[in-house]
């Protein structure tokens, strides 16, 4: 834990083969170049992040045919989202990064532990229960209007779901009945395996013994129905659509 940076460097030059050390050479300077020229602009952006914020705000407003402060007087920090945002798509080693990238790192991480200490079942349970209080209400909102489409909102409306499929976007189906969109593990995944990462992790897996178990949890507070397509390899393409009990 103790140990110099130089007891470190050659340590690691000693252990790793040649493939691997063109590889982290080849990484190392791309990142510094990255790094360098990404700091410029995000420099020069910091200077005027309120102002981009106010008017990025205001041309989608403008755009979409709405007079509305869509960010309220929020312009600092909408337009640090931003610059954040133009700062991820900067960054294209080892791999082009996606808005979506953090929260399915942190997913995958919690995931492949789950599975690991055979405690996927608890966690899923444990997920699904920390949202009974918000997905019970709904049910009140089901009752009220009759309208059972209100359930799957429930589960794609939230902020954390969205910025989920966000990279690759959903769609709405049968007037609000349905909405399908394409499962956003695979490229994180890959990247994982080539460093002997989540290796026990897989888009089908996630899909049929953590999605779907998930979903239908969600279901059970909702006191409605999920019908989740079965996992298909060709397409990546997750459908869910919803009916009363």
């Amino acid at each position: 834990m103790n140990a110099k940076p130089s007891t470190v460097k050659r340590s690691l030059s000693t252990t790793m083969t040649d493939k691997e050390r063109i590889r982290a050479d080849a990484i190392m300077k791309g990142w510094l170049a990255f790094n360098a020229y990404a700091r410029s602009i995000e420099d020069a952006f910091n200077l005027k992040t309120a102002e981009i914020g106010r008017a990025v705000a205001d041309l989608i407003a403008e755009r979409i045919g709405v007079k509305e402060n869509l960010i309220e007087d929020r312009d600092a920090e909408f337009g640090r989202i931003i610059g954040n945002t133009i700062r991820t798509y900067q960054m294209k080693l080892p791999y082009y990064h996606q808005g979506n990238d953090a929260l399915i790192k942190e997913q995958l991480k919690w995931m492949e532990f789950a599975f690991a200490t055979n405690q996927a079942d608890k966690m899923i349970r444990h997920a699904v229960d920390s949202m009974r209080e918000i997905l019970g209400e709904r049910v009140y909102w089901v009752e009220q209007t009759g309208d059972i489409r209100l359930a799957l909102d429930a589960i794609t409306t939230p902020t954390c779901w969205r910025d989920l499929v966000v990279a690759d976007g959903f769609q709405w189906h049968d007037d609000g009945y349905r909405v399908s969109y394409v499962s956003p593990y695979k490229r994180i995944l890959e990247k994982g395996w080539l460093r002997n990462i989540w290796t026990n992790l897989t888009e089908r897996k996630i899909h049929e013994e953590w999605t779907v178990p998930l979903y239908h949890g969600f279901a059970e507070h909702l006191q409605a129905r999920f019908i989740i397509s079965p996992w298909n390899e060709a397409t990546r393409l997750i459908e869910v659509s919803v009916e009363p009990l």
